[in-house]
């Protein structure tokens, strides 16, 4: 389950958060007693208590914010275990000195906020001498070798309780452990606690209330990445790249799971560059069967796959790792739902063969990793492409690598004949730059097919002032939905639904500008 932590100034404030708590159907709620401005009183907010309850009083040295004495604080949880809460939280080193009272089941926590300990076996020994009920270990890993490997560990040991019986459950003297890794990177280790054995995780009541590096809002736990439908034979998929917060890819494939009744989790992953390979290389280990790749590092994955589709090699960028039978499979879905929006928006089929884009010419504004993408699919269903990009020198090395012209920036608006074909893959036009647009008005003919690879907003200056001339307009909606839904076919086998996920993204959209 889920324990959303409470952590508020006001005594009011704690007990109306934890009364909508329960409304809401949470059946955890930690009290984080070191964030009220006054001396916890008791009494008002444990004898009443609506849901199931952890106290919890973190010194500074532990990411809290106790401001009294330790004899002030050992005096405190000694009272709070009196009012008999059903857990209590007290850091391993003094543990010692809180007896175990009445019912109250005892949390043994560790915190380290500047890596992994060396010693965790000696730990965990160390821990369970406390008179441990559930151990609580929170670490922030340095690096993605770290956090696999702790998450390894915390994952073994609760194989092992569940195999023998835990405490918490009545049912053995196994101790289940809480293992946590901070931070953003170490969100998925939150998401997927379920899936490691663990007995719940902590979420926060708002995304207002900073209470710990990494802690997500719960509700966003159990709506978007539904956590509580998943166990341990849930698969993994996910997403890397930096950022991706603005991501809509775990909306449209977490829905798509529900919808379609398949038990999957599809899992942000921020990573820098220098963490891709390494990510790749222990990905496995947490049942991870594939991930989408975003910017910037559809490049820097080619290094990582031990087979690629022949369109990754000559477009030079991956977009899709699949992992199959030790193998680390590449794939680019970018250019063939780009190519395919284009051909049915001006009447075409995409299995005819030759297509609708046979002999018709194209120009790509942008020859980053969408535009090699869009000139790779545009020649290989017979356009004649030219390219340009505001940095000549990027727009050359596409055009040598695909054999195709290239055209000055400047010179993008007075291009003769003009073309068929206009795609728009730079970022100009992008939430929140709405009101740009890589091309004039006045340039756009009637007739022309006027493609946009931006997606937010869905109707960009770009398209707006291109359909106001006549032209055929393509949001980059329907290449976004066009690439899940090949995603979706590689991860699980299953055909994804255009329509639900077209209207999932129309929707986050919609609401983003409310």
């Amino acid at each position: 389950m889920i324990c959303v932590t409470i952590a508020c100034g006001s005594h009011t404030r704690m007990i109306n958060e934890h009364q909508a708590l329960a409304a809401d159907g949470v059946q955890l709620v930690e009290l984080r007693l070191d964030f009220l401005r006054r001396s916890p009183e008791l009494h008002r907010l444990l004898p009443s208590r609506p849901t199931a309850t952890v106290v919890t009083v973190r010194r500074k040295q532990d990411g809290g914010l106790w401001n009294g004495t330790e004899e002030e604080r050992l005096l405190l949880l000694r009272a709070a275990i009196a009012e008999q809460p059903e857990f209590i939280d007290l850091e391993y080193d003094i543990a010692n000195k809180i007896p175990r009272f009445g019912k109250t089941l005892r949390v043994i926590s560790y915190h380290k906020t500047n890596g992994v300990p060396d010693n965790l076996e000696e730990l965990h020994r160390e821990m369970l001498r406390k008179d441990a009920d559930v151990i609580k270990i929170a670490v922030n890993p340095k690096s993605i070798a770290d956090m696999f490997n702790f998450i390894a560990f915390i994952r073994e040991k609760n194989a092992k309780a569940k195999k023998y019986g835990t405490k918490l459950n009545g049912d053995g003297g196994g101790v289940r452990v809480v293992g946590i890794c901070m931070g953003e990177s170490g969100k998925a280790t939150r998401i997927l606690a379920k899936k490691f054995g663990m007995p719940f995780t902590f979420a926060t009541f708002s995304k207002d209330r900073i209470v710990a590096p990494g802690l997500m809002v719960y509700k966003e736990m159990l709506d978007l990445y539904h956590y509580e439908l998943t166990d341990a034979k849930t698969k993994v998929f996910g997403i890397i790249g930096n950022p991706i917060g603005h991501s809509l890819s775990p909306l449209i494939h977490n829905k798509s799971f529900i919808e379609q009744k398949i038990n999957a989790v599809y899992v942000p992953f921020p990573l820098d560059e220098e963490q891709v390979a390494e990510f790749i290389k222990f990905a496995p280990q947490w049942d991870i069967e594939g991930i989408s790749v975003t910017i910037p590092h559809k490049v820097k994955v080619m290094e990582s796959l031990t087979k690629m589709d022949p369109a990754v090699d000559s477009i030079g960028a991956c977009n899709t790792v699949v992992f199959r039978k030790g193998e680390r499979l590449g794939f680019n879905t970018d250019y063939l739902a780009a190519v395919s929006s284009i051909e049915i928006a001006m009447g075409g089929k995409p299995q005819d063969n030759p297509g609708i884009l046979e002999g018709k010419t194209a120009l790509v504004l942008g020859a980053g990793g969408a535009g090699m993408a869009l000139v790779y699919g545009l020649k290989k269903r017979g356009a004649m492409v030219t390219v340009t990009d505001i940095n000549a020198s990027r727009a050359k090395e596409v055009s040598q690598a695909l054999e195709v012209e290239m055209i000055d920036w400047s010179s993008r608006m007075s291009m003769e004949p003009a073309p068929d074909v206009i795609a728009n893959c730079t970022p100009i036009g992008m939430h929140p730059n709405v009101e740009e647009s890589p091309f004039e008005r006045r340039a756009f003919q009637r007739k022309m097919a006027v493609f946009d690879a931006v997606y937010n907003p869905e109707n960009t200056l770009f398209l707006k002032e291109a359909a106001t001339r006549g032209c055929t307009v393509i949001s980059g909606v329907e290449m976004f939905v066009g690439q899940a839904c090949l995603q979706f076919k590689f991860f699980t086998g299953e055909k994804a639904s255009a329509s639900f996920m077209r209207k999932l993204v129309k929707n986050a959209i919609s609401a983003a500008k409310e």
